[in-house]
């Protein structure tokens, strides 16, 4: 057979993350890609020395496509940071739904997606940061942003994996998301539950 397209690096990328989201990451090799385009495998290596550096780039492409949405749902309630953590939250939710295989690529991986660019995993958390900086400060920003995204990736998973099959997973999401969103910046972490101190050590 006799090689004769080219191809460029976005179209591999491109091909590969469409892949990954029909069949999931198992699917992906170098040599079913270069399958799918019609190429040599060994082209490939001279746009990504292994599998791992492809993963990545679809990895940097999904979260690029996360982090929008959670843009755009932030930006349709930029008044109110509470209102803008809740609509990030839901949006979260129905893109994973949306895309399981992407996202389990994303967040569920083991060990998990490295990258040393700029489009690292928590990326995608950078607009509930701002929201969580404007509701809680600056000091608390982070611990927040980190503490919503928990919850939402455990419902999230929860739910791919069928174990809310029982209920009406929205509806629990909701209510979660809601108790969660509400109870931010209404009191210090060490007076939630008045009398509570934690055990220390007996020497």
């Amino acid at each position: 057979m006799v090689y004769t397209q080219k191809i460029r690096h976005d179209q591999l990328v491109e091909r590969a993350y469409e892949l990954v989201e029909r069949e999931g990451v198992e699917s992906l090799s170098m040599r079913r890609l270069a399958q799918i385009v019609d190429v040599r495998a060994s082209s490939l290596y001279h746009h990504f020395p292994e599998k791992s550096a492809l993963l990545r780039a679809v990895a940097e492409k999904g979260l690029f496509h996360l982090a929008a949405a959670l843009e755009r749902a932030s930006t349709l309630v930029q008044s109110d940071p509470r209102r803008q953590i809740y609509a990030m939250g839901m949006t979260y939710r129905e893109w994973a739904l949306q895309h399981p295989q992407l996202y389990r690529l994303l967040f569920a991986g083991t060990p998990p997606i490295e990258d040393a660019s700029s489009a690292s995993p928590t990326a995608a958390v950078t607009p509930v940061l701002a929201a969580t900086r404007a509701l809680v400060g600056e000091s608390q920003a982070t611990a927040a942003a980190q503490a919503i995204w928990a919850f939402v990736h455990g419902y999230v998973m929860l739910e791919l994996t069928g174990h809310l099959q029982q209920c009406l997973p929205i509806e629990g999401f909701q209510l979660g998301l809601a108790c969660f969103v509400q109870g931010l910046g209404r009191s210090e972490p060490g007076l939630i539950f008045p009398g509570f101190m934690p055990q220390r050590r007996l020497i």
